[in-house]
């Protein structure tokens, strides 16, 4: 057990601040000692007082630390004090923070200030203009430090700046009356903010918008943890009564469609700007449907797809989807691996552009992107950068400044949720002809919606299913095996007469085995027997982070026997020379996305007062991360099959256990885990598993009615 650490401290420097989520790394004294101290301290400024708890740590690195749990900001103690604290004041140097304890006194000074602020300040020699500037730094800094109060026992003082931010004049009335906004804004768990509520209030039943913070929050968490756009009423009321410990009254949605904060269609409820994204999908794709004289549709009336494409032998499959391309202005093509979806691809874009069309081809993720141009020869982009897009801003291109293309193509379509695809058919031009490729049996996308699987199911979108096994393909056991997962079937794990053994299942039932044996498998066995790098040539798929076999505890024994002795960076969590993953959030002005692996290469001096960065690699390109990006990185030798999805690599490592969430390993994730290596697959777990997995599909658990929407309508 680690020492306890209670008691008061001085702030002397701040080394390293990431203010979205506060945590810090200070330099402080205590009773006249120095003390490093690490933890959720983002709103402690150099000379600030502050009562700490925590325990102690020892880092490799930096020695013994303090990580705090909690630090709760005390008044200036000393002239010293009061000065270093008052010259944060807009206007206020030191001459004048002496002149104002001159004229007050240590021990009045603050509440004099409080009681007329511009009017002390013209005291301290400012002019009018410059007191009231003074005046409303001061409110402001006053208003920091009590939302800081407010928020500390709960864990969530790194939050009171960004609160400020976004309620300048009403924050603290934001805490006190209305909690659960922050719900809303700032991504706060509704628990937590129902904890701030209740603390405040003299009964549950005094709290006014409890009940529909509640209903609201449990439409956003489907939202964000199974994709659905929209609860069945009874379903969002059973989420809603998991928070509030209490069955709410129906007639409580009622209230918030009336608000307009939700939407009621048919039986199901959804949250305001969703319900009209998925609207407005709908009649975007309908709209494009009915557009069926175009330049390229008209020249598209003698095309012989198998002619002209640089010697592609098409099926009679592939021919369909390249007629049906320049036809209409909206087609699907899907397929599982190996039916000839990139060939498709090619002969799409080739023909269009032999009869002089502009092609522009896109992909969720740099990764695909890269993929789609190595297999295709025509240069891809990310969907974000041929937008021009950054969430949360404008895109560069919508409807007034479209995508300069007549073909767009865009493949790993069922990774596009329904946000990022309106965002790109906003963009496309009005004679436009746009293919969308992909393999609809994958998982669906990490945010909400299943576009593409909607629109193949509702069946009015033309669509092209390639169902032909190529021959090269046929012969693999990972092609093979994950058809059988599509249909619902385990996979064989003994090679027949001519197919190549790329599957392979390594039965263990005790987790400290089965880690061991992954363990051994990444960096030794494998390695040995492909010939390949155990870091950035092999890749680890489990359900969950949590757990013996989950994923936090794989990466934690793959990095210790990968990365032993790397140098350790910042607070100790990263080591120089670690595989990383970029999770959470992306960096477009980097082309980083959530997913990206990267190797942290070393870590960067800091110069005229800068702050030390992270100098990390991807693909061969050097990337210079600053210390509040870097908190977006965690270890990535394992991963989740989500943020692996655009992953293709030799080998690929599946845990199917009953340590490693084994009840969420289900029939997409499993399929999608299969397919993402080209050299072999192995599982480590059992048979049982496997089977169950394959039987048990994802899909209903996520519900979407942009199908429904697109059937009715046509």
């Amino acid at each position: 057990m680690s020492d306890p650490f209670e008691g008061e401290v001085t702030v002397r420097r701040q080394r390293f601040a990431n203010l979205e989520n506060g945590f810090a790394v200070l330099d402080a004294d205590c009773d006249g000692a120095p003390v490093v101290l690490v933890g959720p301290l983002g709103h402690l400024e150099s000379g600030e007082r502050a009562h700490v708890t925590g325990v102690w740590v020892t880092d490799p690195r930096y020695g013994e630390q303090v990580k705090v749990a909690q630090a709760d900001p005390l008044p200036p103690d000393d002239r010293d004090a009061l000065i270093s604290y008052l010259r944060r004041i807009r206007n206020i140097g030191e001459a004048r923070a002496q002149r104002l304890i001159e004229r007050y006194g240590t021990g009045h000074v603050l509440e004099a200030i409080d009681a007329e602020p511009a009017a002390a300040f013209r005291q301290a020699g400012l002019n009018p203009f410059r007191a009231q500037e003074a005046a409303v730094s001061w409110n402001e800094l006053r208003t920091l430090r009590r939302l800081h109060m407010l928020l500390a026992p709960h864990g969530l003082a790194y939050l009171a700046r960004r609160i400020s931010e976004q309620y300048p004049s009403t924050a603290h009335r934001v805490i006190t009356e209305n909690p659960y906004e922050l719900t809303r804004v700032f991504g706060v768990g509704f628990r937590v903010a129902d904890r701030i509520a209740r603390a405040g209030a003299t009964s549950v039943e005094s709290i006014p918008g409890r009940v529909g913070a509640a209903l609201v929050y449990a439409l956003a968490e489907a939202e964000g943890r199974s994709g659905s756009t929209c609860l069945p009423v009874g379903q969002l009321l059973s989420a809603a009564r998991d928070l509030l410990g209490e069955l709410p009254d129906e007639d409580q949605i009622t209230t918030l469609i009336d608000d307009g904060v939700l939407v009621r269609d048919g039986d199901f409820i959804y949250r305001t700007p969703t319900w009209e994204l998925e609207q407005e999908l709908a009649e975007r794709v309908l709209a494009m449907l009915e557009e069926a004289d175009t330049p390229m549709s008209r020249r598209a009336a003698n095309v012989t797809p198998s002619g002209g494409q640089g010697g592609l032998e098409l099926t009679a499959e592939q021919e369909a989807a390249v007629r049906a391309a320049l036809r209409f202005r909206l087609s699907v093509v899907t397929g599982g691996p190996g039916t000839g979806k990139t060939a498709t691809i090619r002969a799409i874009a080739g023909l269009a552009q032999s009869r002089r069309a502009g092609v522009l081809l896109v992909a969720p993720t740099g990764r695909a992107a890269r993929r789609m141009t190595e297999a295709s020869g025509l240069e891809a982009r990310t969907i974000h950068s041929a937008l021009g897009w950054i969430p949360g801003e404008a895109p560069e291109h919508d409807e007034d400044d479209p995508l300069a293309c007549d073909l767009l193509i865009v493949d790993e379509s069922s990774m596009a949720d329904l946000e990022l695809m309106v965002t790109l058919l906003r963009a496309v031009a009005a004679q436009t002809h746009v293919v969308l490729v992909g393999d609809c049996d994958q998982l669906a996308p990490v945010g909400a919606g299943k576009p593409f699987a909607d629109l193949i199911g509702a069946g009015v979108v033309p669509t092209t299913r390639l169902n032909h096994i190529f021959r090269q393909a046929a012969g693999s056991m990972i092609i093979q095996g994950a058809h059988a997962i599509r249909r619902g079937e385990t996979p064989e794990f003994r090679p027949a007469e001519g197919m190549r053994q790329d599957l392979f299942l390594m039965e263990r039932t005790d987790a400290r085995e089965a880690l061991a044996l992954i363990v051994a498998l990444v960096t030794e066995r494998l390695p040995a027997h492909y010939g390949i790098d155990p870091v950035s040539e092999i890749q680890v798929f489990a359900p969950v982070y949590r757990g013996e076999l989950g994923i936090d505890a794989l990466n934690s024994a793959l990095r210790d026997a990968l990365n032993p002795h790397g140098p350790p960076v910042g607070a100790g969590r990263l080591r120089i020379g670690d595989k990383l993953m970029m999770t959470g959030r992306n960096l477009h002005e980097k082309g980083l996305m959530n997913g990206t692996v990267l190797y942290l290469e070393d870590e960067l001096a800091g110069s005229d007062g800068e702050q030390a960065a992270l100098l990390l690699r991807s693909d061969e390109q050097l990337f210079r991360m600053a210390p509040e990006e870097a908190e977006s990185l965690r270890l990535g030798y394992a991963c989740s099959v989500h943020r692996g999805q655009g992953i293709e690599l030799p080998v690929a490592l599946i845990v199917a256990h009953e340590q490693a969430g084994a009840f969420f390993l289900r029939r997409e994730m499993l399929y999608t885990a299969v397919t993402r290596a080209k050299l072999a697959t192995v599982i480590v777990g059992s048979r049982a598993l496997v089977a169950r997995a394959a039987r048990t599909p994802d899909t209903d658990r996520r519900h979407s009615r942009l199908g429904e929407l697109l059937s009715v309508r046509r």
